[in-house]
């Protein structure tokens, strides 16, 4: 597939479904090994937690024939992470989420440009820095970050390989 020809928007209630068998496929493949569980009530409630909120927003890429291949999210960082607490002043702090690129087409340049989506509405809400966590057993989603100018806070390891990032926003040069 050609990524010039996919769509990238913020998905509205009439994608709920398409956009929660996307995910939950995709925490299936990703997270089912070594007894990795991945929480899904966000996916569960994709409408109260990324449409309705003015500064949470979910964006998907759609193929040419409608099907979605990849999604974004962005939500206010609620200080809900022990080992960061207080790290992040409140209401100054997006959270990246649910970024997942169907596995046939990745490296395409796809996440980045969900990214430049969640990045732009980063500026648009007046955050100040973009927070995410990633596992290093991911693949690619380490490095794809790195790439993008996001920065390891810390590094918990252990079992789930957990890697905290952030990257301040930027205004538009």
């Amino acid at each position: 597939m050609d990524a010039r020809n996919i769509v990238i928007r913020k998905i509205d209630n009439n994608d709920i479904d398409c956009v929660q068998n996307f995910l939950l496929g995709q925490l299936q493949d990703l997270f089912s090994q070594d007894g990795q569980g991945a929480i899904t009530a966000d996916v569960w409630g994709l409408a109260k937690l990324y449409i309705e909120p003015a500064r949470n927003q979910m964006w998907a890429a759609f193929s040419p024939e409608g099907a979605v291949i990849g999604t974004i999210a962005i939500c206010e960082y609620n200080d809900r992470i022990a080992v960061l607490k207080g790290r992040y002043p409140g209401k100054t702090t997006a959270e990246i989420g649910r970024c997942y690129i169907d596995k046939t087409l990745r490296r395409q340049g796809i996440g980045a440009k969900l990214l430049k989506e969640a990045e732009d509405f980063c500026r648009q809400q007046a955050y100040n820095m973009i927070y995410l966590h990633t596992h290093h057993f991911l693949p690619g989603g380490f490095h794809f970050w790195q790439s993008q100018g996001f920065e390891i806070t810390l590094d918990e390891g252990g079992s789930y390989q957990l890697v905290h990032m952030e990257k301040p926003v930027r205004p538009v040069q």
